[in-house]
């Protein structure tokens, strides 16, 4: 297993989340060719106002991305045998890999997750070792390996 090139897929991941959740802003927050500041009547304000709306939050995950791929950046995936942050945790299910949230995906033809070291999963396999029994959330699980 390569973890280095896991944390690169992480990385590559959040940069996509970025393109995909940024947009030309002042055309596209206006819209039609006008500035912002020429509003015609009630329709176009409130048009503007959502766009401003869906513009604010879009910056604000921008901006959660970038702080997991500055995360992700300092965190060391070097081998270890007890899980802790940058650890990746092959269970008879899956693979967790302890250091942001993702959704679930594939990589070499394996299932991996993410898990934030926020997330009460990690706080409950933090200091793990290989052939722990688990059970969390009514889920039971063993700790296989410890990359």
């Amino acid at each position: 297993m390569n973890k280095l090139e896991i944390k690169q897929l992480l990385i590559q991941k959040e940069l996509a989340k970025i393109s995909h959740s940024t947009f030309n802003q002042p055309d596209d927050v206006c819209g039609n060719g006008r500035s912002c500041d020429q509003i015609i009547d009630i329709g176009d304000e409130s048009q503007l106002n959502a766009r401003v709306e869906v513009s604010e939050k879009l910056d604000v995950q921008t901006k959660i991305h970038e702080k997991n791929i500055e995360f992700l950046k300092k965190v060391s995936f070097a081998p270890t045998s007890i899980i802790g942050i940058g650890a990746i945790i092959e269970t008879n299910n899956m693979f967790l890999i302890v250091a942001i949230a993702t959704k679930p995906f594939e990589y070499d033809h394996k299932q991996y997750v993410g898990i934030s070291i926020n997330a009460p999963l990690y706080t409950y396999l933090k200091e793990k070792t290989v052939g722990d029994e688990c059970v969390f959330n009514d889920t039971k699980f063993v700790i296989k390996n410890i990359y």
